[in-house]
């Protein structure tokens, strides 16, 4: 009779949170180097600015005071922090170097994203860092082992270990335990320099299995597969973001805080007259704007991204661009005379003072006071 195992003594068990520990590592990678090849997360004069993006969620962000007395007047040393932390993040986890800081860093920038970026998003499962969090909570209280790639903070631990006194050993690995999630050896079992894979005690029925279990790879050589699969990432990585920067849509490349959501550049196909920051109030001039079109510009008492639509009726409008659902930046689509958003699919009536008309936005947009100036043909912002 063939015993029965189950989903902890069986094989499939090393391998459960491997779709976990990829996707985490591989999106976070990218999403640093993303950031890199965005032609305006780091430029001030355009609307994907980091500081743009934070100072507009901070509007109804907890962190609010944090955010706009601090991240934005620093906001490239943030961006910077960020996209390197991101790509620190990824490689730790893909290679296995330092796995658990690396999950408790993810989980702790998910949560800031979180607070800020996706705070505001209803229902909360709408928003991806919510997510996150809990998807680095997985790994950061699992830590590397049995999760399908090897772990080189084992090797890392057995260094440190043997580096330290015979007295010291015992409890120098049970630290380690707890900041890196390697195995803990036995308290009775002697730890030496043949004990790349030290594990905890085990009831008498399973010692079979970890005997078995100690005939795996060496560390040296988990070290070196790891490195070569971190490796093999970030260059395939790189390979994929480059040709998406080249053979985009455009040659633009979209605007993210990753993961979090994007603001997207303004319409370069519709009239582009007056966009940036208003002069003299100035948004643009009535006939460089024609019927069913619109213009970005941004609002100077908030700094966040306006609309300006010219309606068929003849009418002008202008809104707040920033969705009330998610916070990302809508565009005007002349074939269903709406305000989309990119990131939900949300809709808004610019005719019917930009009223929310498809879910999952639920308030109407901010509407902006103008008026045309009769004399110059000038629109511009009350």
């Amino acid at each position: 009779m063939i015993p029965y195992k189950s989903l902890h003594t069986s094989r499939i068990a090393r391998w459960v949170l491997l779709p976990l520990r990829l996707f985490l590592g591989v999106t976070f990678l990218y999403a640093g180097i993303q950031k890199f090849i965005d032609p305006q997360f780091f430029q001030p004069s355009t609307t994907g600015y980091i500081g743009k993006q934070v100072a507009a969620f901070a509007r109804t962000s907890p962190l609010h005071d944090f955010l706009l007395q601090v991240v934005v007047p620093h906001a490239d040393f943030f961006g910077h922090l960020v996209a390197y932390g991101e790509i620190a993040i990824g490689l730790g986890v893909l290679v296995g170097l330092l796995f658990r800081p690396a999950a408790f860093f993810g989980l702790l920038l998910s949560l800031l994203f979180y607070l800020s970026v996706t705070w505001r998003v209803y229902p909360y499962f709408y928003g991806a860092d919510i997510v996150f969090v809990f998807s680095w909570l997985t790994l950061l209280l699992n830590g590397p082992l049995n999760t399908g790639l090897p772990a080189p903070d084992e090797l890392l631990a057995l260094q440190l270990i043997q580096r330290a006194s015979p007295r010291q050993q015992r409890r120098v690995a049970r630290i380690l335990h707890y900041m890196l999630g390697t195995t803990e050896p036995a308290a009775s079992s002697p730890i030496t320099s043949d004990d790349t894979q030290p594990m905890r005690a085990l009831p008498a029925s399973r010692q079979r299995y970890t005997a078995r279990s100690q005939q795996a790879p060496t560390s040296r050589r988990s070290f070196l597969l790891g490195t070569l699969t971190g490796g093999a990432s970030v260059v395939t990585l790189a390979i994929f973001a480059y040709a998406l920067r080249l053979f985009g849509a455009g040659g633009q490349a979209s605007n993210s805080t990753a993961p979090g959501y994007p603001i997207p550049t303004p319409d370069t196909t519709q009239a582009t007259a007056g966009v940036g920051t208003p002069t003299n109030g100035a948004i643009a001039q009535v006939s460089k704007v024609p019927p069913n079109s619109s213009i970005s510009f941004t609002i100077p008492s908030t700094n966040d991204p306006g609309i300006l639509v010219h309606l068929n009726n003849g009418q002008f409008v202008a809104y707040d661009a920033l969705c009330t659902h998610a916070g990302c930046a809508v565009d005007y689509d002349p074939d269903s005379h709406l305000l989309l958003c990119p990131c939900h699919g949300g809709a808004f009536d610019p005719a019917q003072g930009g009223a929310a008309v498809q879910s999952p936005a639920s308030v109407s947009l901010a509407s902006v006071a103008i008026r045309i100036d009769n004399a110059t043909g000038a629109i511009v912002l009350r």
